[in-house]
């Protein structure tokens, strides 16, 4: 399935925004929270040394994205976001769901907002300061008491957890890392890939024979995301051993 007509339309509106951004170059302009398939999207229509993504910390996949004049980018400090931490008992578990339900409850705009890292009783999130100060009012996450302060500095581990997947196949074609990450058939996993279900380095890819690479993110929908953390070989029969982790 392609992507939806509203989500086209906010791509150009999106592309030509950055079009006009690079026209002020001579200046330093801001878009608002971009996820890695918007930023993927447009670095292919910007120069290198002209742009520069940021979200507040350095694996942050949301981030926004400045555009300024040649080898001139801004610092850490200058990008137009706040890091809110917000605190609650332990014995009380939050997750991302929660805290992203009750930021949108408060009638702010998803491009607003950034990350969200969950720690135990500490969570934190970026923004832009308008998003900020109304979340700095929140009382409760859910059922949740909460208390929020926008006066530390981001500190949360980014745990990841994964699941790791292993098998081995004839040749990195992206049917057949798709068949081994979600053990299922070659043909259904083509249905995927020609169906628009599937992504690879946050692009939509539709070639089933499309060759994947040791470090590459791909994702399914309704299935996750994923990562080919190691590809090599081959095996004496002339298969490649593969290690895919899944994202839980």
């Amino acid at each position: 399935m392609m992507p939806d007509h509203k989500q086209q339309e906010a791509d150009k509106i999106l592309q030509a925004h950055v079009r006009d951004m690079v026209k002020r170059s001579a200046f330093r302009s801001f878009t608002a929270f971009l996820d890695m398939r918007q930023y993927t999207m447009l670095t292919g229509q910007l120069q290198a040394g002209t742009y520069r993504f940021y979200g507040g910390y350095p694996q942050a996949e949301r981030g926004i994205l400045c555009i300024h004049p040649l080898d001139f980018p801004p610092e850490d400090e200058e990008f137009p976001l706040v890091c809110l931490t917000i605190t609650h008992r332990q014995a009380d578990k939050l997750t991302h769901r929660d805290v992203l339900g009750s930021i949108m409850a408060q009638q702010v705009q998803r491009d607003t907002l950034g990350d969200i890292v969950i720690n135990p009783g500490k969570i934190q999130c970026f923004m832009t300061p308008a998003a900020a100060s109304v979340c700095m009012q929140m009382e409760k996450i859910g059922r949740v008491g909460v208390q929020i302060t926008d006066a530390l500095p981001f500190s949360c581990e980014c745990r990841q957890e994964t699941k790791e997947i292993t098998g081995t196949l004839a040749a990195p074609r992206l049917d057949a890392v798709l068949r081994t990450a979600l053990s299922t058939g070659r043909n259904a996993c083509a249905d995927y890939i020609r169906g628009g279900l599937v992504s690879l380095n946050y692009v939509q890819v539709q070639d089933v024979s499309c060759q994947v690479a040791q470090g590459d993110v791909f994702s399914v929908r309704g299935f996750g995301k994923f990562r080919v953390s190691e590809l090599n070989g081959p095996t004496q029969k002339g298969r490649l051993h593969i290690t895919i982790e899944k994202y839980l």
